[in-house]
């Protein structure tokens, strides 16, 4: 996904767009909390109390640069970018 610049960045805004569920333009915590209890019930994974929170938070700890509690696309795309180098 990440050798062609345009190409990943157009793939990183569909994902986007499908986790900013209110279509805000910003993922906030209760957007990413969905997604990953999507994700783990779609892997049949157990979820300990308090974990989805937990990882939720250090997404947003990580991603959202501004701090100011969501996640724009600019700052998704950069992350997921700096994570292909």
């Amino acid at each position: 996904m990440c050798q062609d610049k345009a190409k990943a960045e157009a793939e990183l805004k569909k994902v986007f767009e499908k986790v900013d569920k209110d279509h805000s333009g910003f993922v906030d915590t209760s957007e990413v909390e969905n997604i990953l209890k999507e994700y783990y019930a779609s892997m049949g994974a157990p979820v300990k109390p308090g974990q989805i929170s937990q990882e939720a938070a250090a997404f947003l700890k990580d991603v959202d640069k501004n701090k100011d509690n969501k996640v724009s696309l600019q700052e998704f795309t950069n992350y997921i970018l700096q994570l292909c180098q």
